[in-house]
Formats: structure tokens, sequence, C-alpha cells
């Protein structure tokens, strides 16, 4: 088997134990990224496993903006409203923080 098929064949395991952990979160009312933790922490330790490496673009693209959606269509505003506060400043504090850690560029 090809390396493109195998790859391809383990991101198909994988989502298929994704699907899985969410339905168990469900029936067994867990917080779904509890169990996904959990279970992404002990298939990284399942002997044999080969790494799955992904571009930052996928994630950015493809993973990242479905998370957010699900997670602002579950937001409570009135604890929004109430955490308003810590959230501004642990933003403002990491946007700081990341400019001040990262190294000047040159500009030719």
């Amino acid at each position: 088997m090809g390396t493109v098929e195998a790859k391809f064949q383990i991101f198909l395991i994988l989502l298929a134990v994704l699907a899985g952990t969410a339905l168990l979160a469900r029936r067994i009312n867990v917080a779904p990224a509890i169990l996904l933790l959990l279970t992404g922490v002990v298939l990284a330790f399942v002997p044999g496993m080969p790494s799955l490496e992904l571009p930052p673009e996928l994630v950015l693209l493809v993973v990242l903006p479905p998370l957010i959606y699900s997670a602002s269509v579950a937001m409570s505003w009135r604890e929004f409203k109430s955490n308003l506060r810590p959230i501004i400043l642990l933003s403002v504090g990491c946007v700081i923080f990341t400019a001040a850690r990262s190294p000047p560029r040159r500009i030719t």
C-alpha cells in the first residue's frame, strides 16, 4: 500500500474514532471535549501508531472554524458578559506577550 493510501486509511480510522467518542460522550453525558482529549492521549501511547502531522493551513482553515462556531452557538451571553473583563485582559496580554517574544523582522 502506498504512503498516501496508508495516511488516508489512518485518517479515516481516526475520524471514525472521533465520531464514536463524540457519540459516547453524548450517551454518557460527559463534555465531548474532555472525552476527546482523553481519547487522544490514549491513542498517543498506542505502540506502533504512526505519527500524523497536519499542515497548519489545514488546521486553521478546516478544523478550527467548526470548533469556534459550535462553541459560539452553545455560548451563554450572560456568562460571556460576566467574564468580559478577564477575556479582554487575557487576550490583550497574550498579544503583547507574543509581540514582545517574537524576533524583530528585517525589511530589505
